[in-house]
């Protein structure tokens, strides 16, 4: 008795010692190298009689080590560890730190597991015998960078009311920056098996979630009171070296929430923000606090701007009958520029008036965005065919070096109050990217054309992905000390007496200093929009000659790119060359592709100028061409239009340099295109769809036509089939001419893949050649493979089972199907065989009627052991199944 006594004592000490812990989570930060620090928080039931002066940490790598509690008092723990820190409402917070190295990259899931959670935990079923079991992933790449886990600043243990909206937030802070992102997962227990009770609708009821973007935990509303535990992991993604987000790091915080009756309504925090300022300047904003009760609360705040070097500040905490105002203030720096938002949690709690109601809290989160100055006092400057960019040194030193943005006209950009880099919208692009925040300057001699203004941006951008404001526009052009041609236009066109004219602006910007008089231009043209060569086709002894006719061309067929160079005196053999060559430009060509019922016109070019507009001609029948729209776009697709009748076009380019006196428009025909339109587009392939019962071997497949920008002509369609999923389909349909959008009339097995297409009218012709569309998507049907056997039969000739075949239905219809390869043998009770077949249909129709096979005589009554192999039929390759039973032979 006295020995069952003591056993009975023990269970119960032992139970006692285990009932504790309530909520917690694991940390960890990069030391250097492969050694990172881990820190282990719980949160635990302080009057339970269990402590814990040291932990187990499992690090992921087949290693553990004993963590000893570094917070609180020196106490009866033996040293180092400490008594951990006692809270209000029967909670102590304990801190258990330590250091680890790992022996190579790699991802480590590092946990703890602790005996036990403590009692009465609603959605842990008998919690106080379920360890508490907490992890923490670490990835360790090279290629990401180390990595600081997320930090939470909020504790994970708050009450909350019957009917009442709870919410709670982590305040989570990644020192690094790293992009967060929270979702709900279940608690854990032994071994870190899930509880899958977690969510349970008929424990929680009303169901939780969390805000995956800020990590604010909402319950609406809690129906029942008691202890309940949820978990929210938290998840680090950081861009890698190719420019996609990986997860970098995770951690879940188990948390614990105390749900009662009560009459107090909880407090809130009015919304605020979200904010954005630039490093350098300061923000401040206030924080206020209400209760509908008009309780006392105390207002407090925490996030990742009160961390930082150089934090913000915010007196707290601010205590006082509702409502109650605080004031947080930042004088921002550089090093706070990040990618990613701040984010500041205030969170209010009151002192509810009947002291038998729990304290309840509200939370509002705010983002705070710090961006870079743009680059100041940008300048350009042209320096002989190149255009000199110049600006200050960045305020942000910490700054990886700049971007360069180029446009060949002014925008007008006036960024956000949060806009940062060079938006696309304003047509600028990235022309150069300098890796020295202190190297100012870029010489810009990128394809820069004479007659045009071409302006420039600046950014700086920070090793996080992060970028500055834009700097100013700034604009300039070359000096214009050569020819700049201004018309290339096709007044005839004709395959052998093409006519182009021709026009240029003299040279404007020379030193005569170093430059005699007596100019002179030579003419040259080229075959095509980039010409490998060009042939000088004419001379002009006066600087006065600026315009040229130029005859004799195919300009029907080909493009011709021309340019002017500037001599001297003398002839362009013997001349002197003062300056250079005009930048070449093409004569505008037309293409005319027919379609059904429409023509497509593009047109192209390679001037120097910028082509704006675009006006399309279309001949009538009296031989003029009539404008029939004006385009920004170089295509235009002319619809309406007749099915074999030709149309005739020619476009008007309208176009101008966007630097100053330089008159405008240009004005520039492309050659004369005719087209007659005919049906080459094909139908778009058909949605495809199916019901299938494969137990009675019965398909109807049944399809749409999409409806966005399709061609509605469809005369018909065809149906194709393949056995198997890797095979081709055939180039003929296995069913043609198929009038309706379903078909249901197959025989035979339906197994494989299926697509249908559809065919158009063929322009109304029936001896045209029709359109087939492409194939739609691909159905493929797997079989659900059926073999009934027996375990009894009787071959006394009295017609009934006298075989051992398949078992029939009620209608004499075989219970098989989609079987493929097949083998069936049977032996007696000494293993010798007595029955064999490779043919489905032969044991189906005829099955064993009782005589061995090798005898030819009867076999006596008893049990017969049979081994069936088959294969199913599939559109894949699948394995050989094997069925072994027995059977009963009665006669």
């Amino acid at each position: 008795m006295r020995k069952i006594f003591l056993l009975v004592l023990v269970l119960l000490t032992s139970v006692a010692q285990a009932t504790h812990n309530r909520a917690g989570e694991i940390t960890y930060n990069w030391i250097s190298g492969l050694t990172y620090e881990f820190k282990i928080t719980t949160y635990t039931k302080e009057s339970a009689p269990a402590d814990r002066c040291d932990l187990t940490i499992d690090w992921g790598d087949l290693g553990t080590s004993t963590l000893y509690r570094t917070n609180g008092p020196v106490g009866a723990c033996p040293s180092p560890a400490r008594m951990g820190e006692v809270l209000p409402g029967d909670y102590k917070r304990n801190v258990y730190e330590g250091q680890h190295t790992f022996s190579a990259p790699g991802i480590y899931i590092v946990t703890v597991e602790d005996q036990n959670r403590n009692s009465g935990v609603n959605n842990i079923p008998s919690s106080v015998n379920v360890p508490f079991f907490i992890q923490t992933v670490l990835r360790i790449n090279p290629q990401l960078g180390p990595n600081n886990s997320v930090q939470l600043l909020n504790p994970p243990i708050d009450d909350g009311c019957v009917n009442r909206i709870f919410v709670h937030n982590p305040s989570a802070f990644d020192p690094d920056g790293d992009s967060l992102g929270y979702q709900l997962v279940n608690c854990r227990g032994a071994s870190g098996v899930e509880i899958v009770q977690t969510y349970d609708p008929s424990i929680v009821q009303n169901p939780v979630r969390v805000d995956s973007v800020n990590g604010e935990f909402i319950w609406d509303t809690p129906q029942n009171q008691g202890q309940f535990n949820f978990a929210i992991l938290i998840t680090e993604y950081r861009k890698g070296p190719t420019g996609f987000w990986e997860i970098i790091g995770s951690v879940t915080r188990d948390m614990q929430v105390d749900i009662t009756n009560c009459n107090n309504n909880p407090p809130f925090i009015d919304p605020m923000g979200p904010y954005c300022v630039i490093a350098g300047q300061n923000l401040s904003f206030p924080v206020r606090a209400d209760d509908p009760d008009r309780n006392t609360v105390v207002l407090t705040g925490t996030g990742g701007p009160l961390v930082v070097s150089n934090p913000a500040t915010f007196i707290q905490p601010i205590t006082g009958l509702a409502p109650v105002t605080g004031f947080f203030s930042w004088n921002t720096d550089c090093i706070h520029v990040g990618k990613q938002p701040y984010t500041m949690t205030f969170k209010v709690k009151d002192n509810a008036f009947n002291s038998a109601d729990p304290d309840l809290v509200g939370f509002q989160s705010v983002e705070i965005q710090v961006i870079a100055p743009a680059p100041q006092n940008p300048t350009v400057i042209a320096q002989a065919s190149s255009l000199l960019l110049q600006w200050d040194t960045s305020i942000c030193i910490q700054a990886d070096g700049y971007r360069i943005y180029r446009k060949d006209q002014f925008y007008g950009y006036t960024p956000d109050s949060c806009e940062t880099g060079v938006p696309v919208y304003t047509g600028y692009k990235q022309i150069a990217e300098i890796s020295s925040v202190f190297t100012t300057s870029y010489l810009d001699s990128d394809n820069l054309k004479l007659g045009n203004q071409y302006c420039y941006m600046v950014i700086a951008y920070f090793d996080d992905g992060s970028e500055s404001q834009a700097s100013i526009e700034v604009c300039a052009q070359l000096t214009q000390d050569a020819p700049i041609l201004t018309k290339v236009d096709v007044v005839t066109s004709d395959l052998i007496n093409g006519v182009i004219d021709l026009a240029w602006l003299p040279v404007r910007e020379l030193d005569s200093a170093i430059t005699p008089s007596n100019y002179a231009y030579a003419l040259f043209r080229g075959l095509g929009k980039n010409p490998s060569s060009y042939d000088s086709i004419a001379f002009f002894p006066s600087y006065t000659d600026t315009v040229f006719t130029d005859s004799g061309l195919n300009t029907e067929e080909e493009t011709y790119t021309y340019k002017v160079q500037f001599y001297h005196s003398g002839s362009a053999g013997n001349g002197y060359l003062a300056g250079k060559s005009s930048n070449p430009a093409s004569s505008v060509f037309l293409n005319a592709r027919p379609q059904d019922a429409s023509n497509l016109l593009t047109f192209s070019f390679n001037v120097p100028w910028i082509n704006e507009r675009f006006v399309i001609y279309r001949q009538n029948i009296t031989g003029q061409f009539d404008s029939i729209a004006e385009v920004e776009t170089s295509f235009y697709l002319d619809t309406a239009l007749n099915n074999g009748d030709t149309y005739c076009y020619r476009v008007l380019a309208k176009g101008a340099y966007s630097g100053g006196n330089i008159y405008s428009p240009l004005l520039n025909r492309s050659q004369i295109q005719c087209s007659t339109p005919i049906d080459t587009t094909r139908p778009c392939p058909p949605l495809l769809s199916s019901q299938f019962d494969c137990k009675r071997n019965d398909l109807v497949l049944f399809w749409e036509n999409p409806s966005d920008n399709c061609p509605e002509d469809i005369a018909y369609y065809n149906l194709y089939f393949k056995p198997a999923e890797d095979d081709e389909f055939p180039s003929s349909p296995l069913v043609s001419n198929i009038n309706s959008d379903f078909f249901d009339n197959f025989d035979g097995e339906l197994i494989g893949c299926y697509a249908v297409s559809a065919v158009d009218d063929a322009n109304g012709d029936p001896g045209g050649s029709a359109n087939e569309s492409e194939l739609s998507n691909v159905i493929c049907l797997e079989a659900c493979p059926n073999l009934e056997l027996p375990n009894v039969f009787t071959p006394n000739g009295d017609e009934f089972n006298r075989t051992f075949t398949v078992v029939r239905d009620e209608n004499g219809i075989p219970l098989v199907n989609s079987i493929d390869a097949f083998d069936m043998q049977v032996f007696n009770r000494w293993g010798q065989r007595v029955y064999s077949t490779q043919s489905l249909d032969a044991f189906v129709e005829v099955g064993w009627n009782g005589i061995d096979e090798n005898s030819g005589q009867e076999c006596s009554e008893g049990v017969y052991f049979f081994v069936c192999k088959y294969t199913a039929l599939s559109v894949r390759s699948v394995p050989e199944q094997e069925i072994h039973g027995s059977v009963h032979l009665f006669r």
